[in-house]
C-alpha cells in the first residue's frame, strides 16, 4: 500500500481543514506515517493538535487561504461549512478537495477493510479488535476515533492486508466506504440532523451500507437490538449475531462485575468459554461479543482470543474509575465518562449502581450539541431523574449555533429537586465541596470540556 499510494502520489501533499477532529486527526496521522507531508487548520489548539504536532505536522490555529500549497490535496470534515475561507479559496483554484470519508474510501480500497459501525459502542469495539488483531501478530491498520488507556497508539499503518476503521454514521457519506466486513453494534435515533430528522433515513443508509458489502462479505449484527434485527430483514448479505439471548450465533450469560473487571461466559457452537475483561458493564458484553465476532470470522482460535481480551484496558474517558480524586479531604470515588446520549447515560448509570449500590451519585452532566438535546431531552430528563444529585454545565456546542434547546431548558424539564445549573467549570469546585461526603460517587458525564474538572480537581487538592 505505501508504494502504490505514494508512487501516485509523490509530489502531492496534504491540508487537512478540522485537522484536530477526532475523525480528521487519525486520517492526518495515518498520511505522515505514509510518508507524506501533512499540514492543517483548526479553530483552537488541542490534545489532539498537541499529539500531531509532536510528530512534526505543522498546524495552524484558525483557517486562512494563504497557507494552502499549490500542490496540497484538501481534506475536510463534515463539521466544515461550505462557506470556510479555505475551501472556498480550493474551489476557485480547482484544488483536488476530499471529505474524510472519501480519502477513507480511498484507503479501504487498497485494502482488507473492516468498518465498525452504529449508535454506540463503536470506539471500543474499534480498539478492542485492532488490540486482538495485532496481539496475534495480524498486524492491522487501525483508526481509531478515541485515545487509549494504554501507551498503544490510536492510529498505526500495520504491514498487513487488513484495515480496521470506526466508521461514523453521523456522516451520511459513510456509504461510500465499501469494507469487506461491517459490524452494525446497535442502532439508535441518533445524529438525525444529519438524516433530515428522520430515523427511516439513517435505517435505509445502515441497510445500504452492509449491502454494498461484497456478496461473500459479512455482516455482524447486534441480535438483541431491535432496531437492528429490523433492517436484518432487508439485507442480502450473511449475517452473523451476538447478544446475550441464546438465539444469537454468540452469546454471553453469567455476567458478573467486580472491582474494575468483568466476567462472563460466552457460548459458541454449544462450547462455553470464560472470559475476564477489565472492561465493565453490560454495554461493554455487547463490544466485547462485537469485536469476538469479527476475529472468528478470521478464523483467530478463540483460547488465543480470551486472552488478548484479558490484556486490553479500554479507551479513555469510558467509565474511567479514579480512586485518587480528593474533595474536602476525604477520598472520593470518581467516574469520567464520555457518553452523552439517553442510551449511553442509562448503560453507565446502571453498570455503577451494580458496582456501588449503596453509594449516592452526583453527576455533573454537559449536554452535547443543542440539536441532540432537541431530539432526546424526553428520554435524556427521565434518565437523569434517577440521579440522587445533579449540577448541569452550559451545554457544549461543538461547532452548533446557539438555541433554546440548552442546558437551561433542560434544567426546567428535568422533574428532580436536588438539581443545579452552573455556568462555568471554576463553579463546580466549591458546590462539590458543600454537598460531596463518604457515601458519594461523582460521576463526570458528557463528551465536551467537562474532562477538564478530573484534572482541576487534582490541582484543587495539592494547593
Amino acid at each position: 500500500m505505501k508504494n502504490t499510494i505514494t508512487q501516485h502520489l509523490k509530489n502531492k501533499s496534504f491540508y487537512l481543514i478540522g485537522i484536530g477532529g477526532a475523525g480528521m486527526m487519525g486520517i492526518a496521522e495515518l498520511l505522515h506515517n505514509l510518508g507524506f507531508m501533512v499540514h492543517g487548520s483548526d479553530i483552537a489548539d488541542s490534545s489532539s493538535i498537541t499529539r500531531l504536532r509532536k510528530l512534526k505536522i505543522k498546524i495552524y490555529i484558525g483557517h486562512d487561504s494563504s497557507k494552502i500549497k499549490p500542490n496540497d490535496i484538501i481534506i475536510y470534515s463534515n463539521a466544515i461549512k461550505a462557506n470556510n475561507v479555505e475551501i472556498k479559496y480550493a474551489r476557485k483554484k480547482g484544488m483536488t478537495i476530499l471529505t474524510r470519508m472519501e480519502i477513507l474510501s480511498e484507503l479501504m480500497r487498497l485494502k482488507y477493510g473492516i468498518s465498525i459501525t452504529g449508535s454506540h459502542g463503536k470506539t471500543t469495539t474499534t480498539s478492542l479488535l485492532s488490540h486482538i488483531l495485532h496481539d496475534n501478530n495480524l498486524d492491522p491498520t487501525y483508526l481509531i476515533g478515541g485515545m487509549l488507556k494504554t501507551d498503544d497508539p490510536h492510529v498505526k499503518l500495520g504491514n498487513s492486508n487488513y484495515l480496521i476503521t470506526e466508521t461514523d454514521e453521523s456522516d451520511p457519506n459513510f456509504t461510500i466506504l465499501k469494507p469487506h466486513l461491517v459490524v452494525l453494534t446497535n442502532l439508535d435515533a441518533e445524529h438525525l440532523e444529519s438524516y433530515q430528522n428522520s430515523f427511516t433515513n439513517l435505517k435505509n443508509s445502515i441497510q445500504k451500507f452492509i449491502n454494498s458489502i461484497p456478496f461473500y462479505g459479512q455482516a455482524f449484527v447486534n441480535g438483541d437490538c431491535s432496531n437492528s434485527k429490523n433492517i436484518c430483514k432487508k439485507i442480502n448479505r450473511n449475517i452473523f449475531t451476538f447478544g446475550v439471548k441464546s438465539n444469537n450465533d454468540l452469546y454471553a450469560k453469567n455476567i458478573s462485575f467486580y472491582d474494575k473487571k468483568m466476567k462472563f461466559d460466552m457460548v459458541y457452537n454449544n462450547q462455553v468459554y470464560h472470559l475476564t475483561s477489565n472492561l465493565i458493564g453490560n454495554h461493554n458484553v455487547y463490544n466485547i461479543l462485537a469485536a469476538i465476532s469479527v476475529c472468528l470470522h478470521l478464523d483467530l482460535k478463540i483460547t488465543k482470543i480470551v486472552k488478548s481480551i484479558s490484556t486490553f484496558f479500554g479507551v479513555s474517558r469510558r467509565l474511567d474509575i479514579h480512586r485518587n480524586i480528593r474533595i474536602n479531604k476525604k477520598s472520593i470515588i470518581t467516574i469520567d465518562d464520555y457518553g452523552h446520549h439517553p442510551t449511553e447515560i442509562k448503560s453507565t448509570i446502571d453498570t455503577i449502581r451494580e458496582l456501588y449500590p449503596k453509594k449516592n451519585i452526583i453527576m455533573i452532566f454537559q449536554p452535547h450539541r443543542f440539536s441532540r438535546t432537541k431530539s432526546s431531552w424526553p428520554n435524556l430528563t427521565k434518565v437523569l431523574k434517577s440521579i440522587n444529585s445533579i449540577i448541569l454545565l452550559p451545554t457544549y456546542s461543538a461547532g452548533e449555533k446557539k438555541s433554546v434547546y440548552d442546558s437551561k431548558f433542560l434544567f426546567k424539564k428535568l422533574a428532580t429537586k436536588n438539581k443545579l445549573y452552573v455556568k462555568t467549570l471554576d463553579q463546580v469546585l466549591d458546590i462539590l465541596k458543600s454537598i460531596i461526603d463518604n457515601n458519594s460517587i461523582l460521576l463526570l458525564q458528557g463528551a465536551g470540556d467537562i474532562k477538564n474538572i478530573i484534572s482541576m480537581l487534582r490541582e484543587n487538592d495539592s494547593k
